[in-house]
This record gives structure tokens, sequence and C-alpha cells, in this order.
């Protein structure tokens, strides 16, 4: 009996504990779940840090302006409190402070700045804006222009921000001609046009024509680039055709560029680049003694071969050299002074004599290209006065730098001919037009579909 009665009690307490386990588990995972579901709740509801700045994808900052007027920077338009220009020992500080900008921003656009804006280039010329909050009427945004072109944008209106920018250059092609009446120079300043296109041509037809030496009534035609910035002539870019009189003979060339060539190439498709330049100046230089077999030594007194071209130019005057090769001789060498000589090719060689220094690099072994700067023209060595005697040797004897028939660069063939004769019928029939217009430019349409 006593058994069965604690048999009894056994099962009661057994199915009373499992019933109160039941209550329990259930209570604890309505309790976990409910903690979770509060916990979301809560979350959802909070204002969460922001670890990056937001991407906006283009379409969307469209709509985002909404039409907000912008100026010519690309900014929310702003009142102009001041443009100015620096002064000597002027810095940023000195002028946002001027201005009641706190150090403390002052300081954060400093912070900001570095990678995109040194302090040490601010110099004295440079033009800059201040711009001001319509409503609080506080200083907010400054622009400094480092040129014509490039700016650095600081600006602390909502966020400091320091952004380098740089202004949309556009571009206008421009036919322009006329007639030398002293020299290039001042014709092309005469005409209004800038002078730079006198180097540009000079590079050229620096290989046919000896631009040390023009004529009155020669003449140019020219169709070339001119860049703007707001509006406003920037810088010359590249002629694209010319057309040079020179001695009653007509030299023209196109600039043209395919998959195997570029370069300029005259009517019939044959390069007007040589391999070597005519003269080893960028600028006209009076010749003070020509190449001769005889000539009267002004040193020694007597006559002698004189296998060179002497430049009368000033001292310290930049020599470069007239074509791409190695420098061979870089050296002071008695009576020739200081003499850089530079083989062209299997060919030609080139010497400058009586230098007053050389450039940085040039030693023997070194590479350099047409145009580079060797020297400096000086009296070094057996002369009477500054000058430069330039040679040129072909095989290893002298000859006369300016009567040689230099090479040209290849001509063009096949269809890259066909298609060049095509591409520069457009600019001889605007240059046939205009051919009638003295000292004039008139701009042109660029669009060259269908050329």
């Amino acid at each position: 009996m006593a058994i069965k009665f604690n048999y009894f009690i056994t099962i009661i307490s057994f199915t009373l504990l499992r019933f109160i386990l039941n209550r329990i588990n259930h209570f604890l995972f309505v309790s976990a779940v409910s903690i979770v579901v509060l916990s979301g709740l809560f979350f959802w509801n909070q204002d969460l840090p922001i670890t990056a700045e937001p991407i906006v994808l283009d379409a969307n900052f469209k709509d985002i302006q909404g039409g907000m007027p912008l100026d010519s920077y690309g900014l929310p338009v702003m009142p102009i409190m001041l443009e100015d220009r620096i002064k000597k020992n002027e810095s940023l500080y000195t002028i946002l402070s001027s201005m009641d900008v706190s150090d403390q921003i002052i300081q954060n656009l400093s912070i900001n700045s570095r990678g995109t804006f040194k302090s040490k280039s601010l110099r004295p010329g440079q033009r800059y804006l201040v711009y001001k909050n319509a409503e609080t009427d506080q200083v907010e945004r400054f622009i400094l222009h480092l040129d014509k072109v490039h700016y650095v944008v600081f600006d602390w209106a909502e966020d400091i921000s320091v952004i380098r920018a740089a202004k949309e250059i556009s571009t206008t092609q421009i036919v322009s001609n006329g007639i030398i009446t002293s020299s290039l120079y001042e014709t092309l300043v005469k005409n209004g046009v800038d002078p730079v296109l006198g180097n540009k041509l000079s590079d050229i037809f620096g290989w046919q024509i000896n631009f040390f030496r023009l004529q009155p009534n020669d003449e140019y035609e020219i169709v070339y680039e001119q860049q703007f910035v707001d509006g406003e002539p920037y810088r010359i870019g590249s002629i694209i055709a010319a057309n040079f009189t020179h001695n009653n003979t007509l030299y023209d060339a196109y600039y043209y560029q395919s998959a195997n060539h570029s370069g300029y190439y005259d009517s019939k498709g044959k390069g007007t680049q040589k391999a070597l330049l005519k003269a080893p100046f960028k600028y006209s230089q009076r010749i003070s003694s020509g190449y001769s077999h005889n000539r009267f030594h002004p040193v020694l007194k007597k006559n002698m071969p004189h296998y060179g071209i002497d430049y009368a130019a000033p001292l310290g005057t930049p020599v470069m050299t007239v074509g791409d090769g190695t420098i061979i001789e870089a050296t002071y060498r008695g009576a020739n002074g200081n003499i850089v000589k530079v083989k062209h090719n299997s060919i030609y060689v080139t010497a400058y004599l009586h230098l007053n220094g050389f450039a940085k690099g040039i030693k023997p072994g070194a590479k350099v290209k047409q145009g580079q700067i060797i020297g400096y023209v000086g009296r070094t060595g057996r002369v009477t006065g500054v000058h430069l005697d330039y040679r040129m040797y072909k095989n290893n004897a002298p000859v006369n730098p300016l009567t040689i028939d230099l090479p040209s660069m290849k001509a063009l063939e096949g269809t890259d001919l066909e298609n060049f004769k095509l591409y520069i019928e457009r600019y001889r029939h605007l240059m046939r037009t205009n051919t009638d217009l003295q000292f004039t430019q008139v701009k042109v349409n660029t669009d060259l579909s269908g050329v």
C-alpha cells in the first residue's frame, strides 16, 4: 500500500514539475522575442552617426539642385563681398581674420587644405574673391585664383571644405593673314595676333625658311586654335594649317594625325619637318660672320677657313640643339672654349662653341631632343666678343648650315595620303576664301563632321 502511495506522489510531482517548466520556457521565449522587438523599435528611431559622405549619383544631383542658380565656378550664387589681389606679406589668415572669420574656422580650413593648397604658394598679385551669406552677412567662402584657369575654393558655409578646381577652356579655330613689313613679330603684333604664333610658324617651316632673313612683302595665312576662358582669350593652341610665301615661293603645311603618322605635311603629303633646324635659337639673332673657306681671323690676324656661322647674340642667350641626338662632347676645349657636340645620326653632327656654360644634364652620353636647351651664349676660348659659333658636319666634313638641303620626314603614302588630301581640302578652301583679306582674323566653324 505504501509503495502505491509513493508511486502516486511521484507521478503527481513529475507532472507538476513539467507544467512549471513549460510555463517558464514559454515565458523566457516570449520575453526574448519582446526584448528583440522593443530593441529594434528603439534603435529604428535613433539618429545614427554618419561615418562617410553620402554617394550622390549625377542624375540625382541634378534633381537636388532643382534649378538653383550657379555662378561661373559651378557653385550656388552668393553675394561677392570683395574682389582683390594678394598683397606683399599677406596670408590667408590675415585676409580672413580681417573679415571677422574665427581663428577656429581658419585653423580648420588650414587642416583641410593639406594636400590641396600650400600656404607658402601664396604670391602677390593673385586674384581672390570673398563671398558672404545674404541673410547673415557673414563671410562663408573664399576663392583664390592660382592662374587664369586653376583656383582653390575655401568654403565653410555648412561644412569645412577646400577644393582645387579649374575653369572650362573652350577652343575656336581662327583664320588670320598678313603681309610682312619689317619683321614677322612686329607684323603679328600690329595685326592684333599673339606673337607666339611666330614661334609656332618657325617651328613648322624652320627647315625650309630662314626666319632670320624674311623679306618685306612675305605673306602668311594660318588657321590656328584660340583658347578662351570665361569668354576671354587665354592661350594660343596649335596651328592647324598654314601658307607662308617667302621670296615669291609658297610653302604650305597641315597638321595631320592618323594611326601611323602625326605631324605637319605639305599639300602633296611630304613632311615639312626635317631632321635638323636651320638655326640653334628660338628667336632671331644677328649673323656676325658667315661660313667661309678663307676669312680674316680677328684674333690671329690672318686668313683661314671659318667653318661655322657666328651669331652675335647677347650673353646668356639660350642655345638649343637643332635636332634629336646624343651628346658626344661637353667640355672646355682650348680656342673653342666651352663646346657641345651632338651626334644626330650616322651622317650629321653639330657643334656649339664659345658657350658661357652648359645646361643642366648636358654631358657626354646624354640624349637630347630637338629644341632642347644645351647651353648659353658666351665668350669663352679665343674670341673678341660675345657670340656663338655654330657648326655642322656631314659625314665628318664641315658644311654650311644655311645652304645645305636637309632631309625631310617620311612622306604619306597609300590610304593615308588619300585621307590626308580629303582632310585638308576644308582648310585649303578657308584660306583661299580669305586671301583677299589683309591683316584680318576670321572665326570659323569648328564642326568637322562631313570632312
